[in-house]
């Protein structure tokens, strides 16, 4: 039975080669599976008591032979293993175990006494089926523990994604409520105390001697225009704040409102499309979908050299889709992921505004070819006809 015994070391060189290959394309895998670990320094004391465990045990093997239960004393390192979560690490081990417990059968055994049914022999084959069963339930227990923790990790980035959703909608909802304060404001304060002045400076006029008329009529009609000027500047302002259109008649109206305001300061040609039935959506939905609208509009004035643009509304009773294309100059929208001192936060402004009402915000551009901005938003569950607006 002489080629019994080199048979063994034959099987064992090969399964050791193997191993070492496992170890090789395992050691990336280990590596990565600390790197990133909350508890990296706890996993690494793990890793290295598993391997100093594993080779301990193999020495002692080798030396004494134990005459113990192998796959008892030889299944400590794996459950070590098992303990740091690293799959490759834990089918390395067992390699290196598997491979000890027929290589120290092999060296042991006489010369020429090997038999399949020899008592020894087959404790050795139950013992490393036993540790490859271990091995296995240990795996399959490992990566049903990751799966619950990618669960988790998705659930809890899920959640933090809707806190962020609702604080930021709930931002808008605050400004709104602030440009709203700060137009009424202007109304009842400035508004109404510039009516009460062009009222007392007509009165004087009218009051004026007719060798007064001359000199003082035209300094008092300087100063009616002034007023009128600055109450036609307020009102304006009180627009941009607080469009009194976009409540009373919703995001149609208020985007045809001030497309012409934007054409007679601009001369920009602009023109607003809307398809589908129209329908009013929640107030806080409305007034993102106006903001986007006018911050895109800003962009087109300061940086694009358009001479014509295209707002499109399209609604549905599943969606609304909001665009606003241009015939500018385009630009590469991976130059300006970040905003820079000059450029760049309109288009960060008007991300955050979609994130906050669960809008999806595409920006295509490039040079010489134009930008179009489109902003779609399923479904809103806030329809303002449904809620009785």
């Amino acid at each position: 039975m002489h080629s019994t015994r080199g048979f063994f070391f034959e099987a064992a060189a090969a399964i050791g080669c193997y191993s070492c290959a496992i170890v090789q394309k395992g050691t990336k895998a280990i590596n990565s599976g600390f790197a990133g670990s909350g508890s990296r320094e706890s996993r690494s004391l793990l890793l290295v008591a598993a391997v100093a465990v594993t080779l301990g045990l193999i020495v002692a093997d080798l030396i004494t032979w134990i005459e113990l239960d192998i796959a008892a004393i030889f299944g400590l390192p794996l459950v070590l293993a098992g303990a740091t979560r690293n799959r490759a690490l834990l089918w390395i081990l067992t390699g290196l175990l598997v491979v000890t417990t027929f290589v120290v059968y092999a060296l042991q055994i006489p010369v020429g006494t090997f038999s399949a049914d020899e008592p020894l022999f087959v404790n050795r084959l139950l013992n490393a089926a036993s540790l490859l069963l271990l091995a296995g339930l240990l795996h399959i227990w490992m990566r049903s523990a990751a799966a619950r923790e990618t669960q988790a990790r998705i659930i809890k980035e899920q959640n933090d994604k809707l806190q962020v959703t609702r604080v930021s909608r709930r931002m808008i909802e605050v400004q709104e409520a602030e440009r709203r304060e700060v137009a009424n404001h202007l109304h009842d304060l400035v508004g109404q105390k510039l009516t009460a002045l062009s009222i007392n400076l007509n009165i004087v006029k009218s009051h004026l001697l007719p060798a007064q008329a001359t000199l003082i009529g035209n300094r008092v009609d300087d100063l009616i225009k002034v007023v009128e000027e600055t109450t036609e500047d307020i009102r304006d302002v009180m627009a941009e704040l607080r469009p009194a259109v976009l409540d009373d008649f919703g995001l149609a109206a208020v985007l045809r409102w001030y497309a012409d305001q934007f054409a007679k300061r601009t001369g920009v040609a602009i023109s607003v499309v809307e398809h589908g039935p129209g329908r009013r959506l929640s107030p806080t939905a409305e007034h993102a979908l106006f903001r986007m609208a006018q911050n895109a509009l800003v962009n087109v004035a300061k940086h694009a050299n358009a001479d014509k643009v295209i707002v499109s509304l399209r609604a549905d009773p599943h969606s609304t889709c909001l665009t606003v294309a241009d015939n500018g100059q385009g630009f590469d929208p991976t130059t300006v992921e970040q905003p820079s001192r000059d450029r760049g936060w309109g288009l960060m402004i008007m991300r955050e505004r979609a994130a906050a009402i669960g809008a999806k915000l595409t920006i295509e551009s490039a040079l010489g070819h134009g930008t179009k901005v489109v902003v779609t938003l399923d479904g809103d569950a806030h329809d303002q006809s449904s809620a009785g607006g």
